[in-house]
């Protein structure tokens, strides 16, 4: 297997894990790897509140020691922004929105089903939030 191709499937089983992780909390699935000219979201969810739409970023990674959270740059967040106005201006979407950024870390050598250790950053990019984790 390529590099290319064990990076797309690294990042592919991260944005799974997290799509598990956020159902198990109540939020429901509304799109997966949605793109809208150039802007993509990873997920985009409804919160466990039935109301608020969630335009989730994920980065995995596979080495323990690794922060994915920072590999979200200016770019990348103003590219988050610019696709959560086209949704609202589009009105697909209604009610409040907001951005986060969940830190995927699978450790080489998991075996497929293990648990991995995920990051919640709510309100990431327009705002501070809170982290929330799952450890190994």
């Amino acid at each position: 297997m390529d590099r290319r191709s064990a990076q797309q499937q690294l990042a592919r089983r991260g944005e799974d894990e997290a799509r598990i992780y956020l159902e198990a909390r109540g939020y429901e699935l509304c799109a997966q790897n949605l793109r809208v000219g150039s802007d993509e979201a990873d997920l985009v969810m409804r919160a466990s509140d039935g109301e608020t739409l969630v335009i989730v970023e994920v980065k995995t990674r596979s080495d323990p020691r690794a922060c994915p959270e920072v590999r979200v740059d200016v770019a990348k967040e103003r590219s988050l922004i610019r696709l959560a106005r086209t949704l609202a201006s589009r009105g697909r979407f209604h009610g409040p929105m907001r951005i986060d950024v969940l830190a995927v870390t699978l450790a080489a050598g998991l075996a497929p089903g293990s648990a991995p250790s995920i990051r919640w950053f709510q309100n990431a990019v327009l705002g501070s939030g809170r982290a929330h984790s799952r450890g190994k």
